[in-house]
């Protein structure tokens, strides 16, 4: 049988998953220009989590960055990319949008922001790091 590398487990096991950051980016699209010469830019990216044990877990986002004068945000803006499968207590696959469901679930109650927003810093702007203070963080719901 062919490893594909999926992770089958319940939302309880899922919840006992400790994840740290792997990665995150900026991504490097083009901004839009519109009909009136004005132009639309949004800063937005990616990250990615795995698990610090066995079995190993990826868990990954897409993200937009929510800025005024006085706050920096992210919010998570995409459906979750992972190699997990939810489990139902029974042990039967819940399927591709419970699954989706319940991982959201899982990155919303994740500390992610910070983290991410550090890497980035540490990435793209090594001398000129961000510095404006980062608070509330909505997510794709709000």
């Amino acid at each position: 049988m062919l490893d594909t590398g999926t992770v089958r487990l319940s939302f309880e096991e899922m919840q006992e998953v400790t994840l740290k950051h792997l990665i995150s980016g900026i991504d490097e699209d083009e901004p839009v220009s519109g009909s009136d010469g004005a132009t639309s830019t949004a800063i937005g990216g990616y990250t990615e989590w795995i698990s610090e044990n066995s079995p190993i877990i990826s868990l990954g986002w897409d993200w937009e960055m929510l800025a005024n004068e006085q706050t920096i945000r992210l919010r998570r803006v995409s459906e979750p990319r992972s190699n997990v499968i939810m489990m139902s207590a029974l042990r039967a696959e819940l399927g591709y949008e419970k699954t989706l469901t319940l991982l959201e679930t899982v990155i919303d109650k994740l500390a992610w922001e910070n983290e991410t927003l550090d890497y980035i810093n540490s990435r793209y702007h090594p001398t000129a790091p961000f510095k404006l203070p980062v608070t509330g963080f909505p997510t794709q719901r709000d």
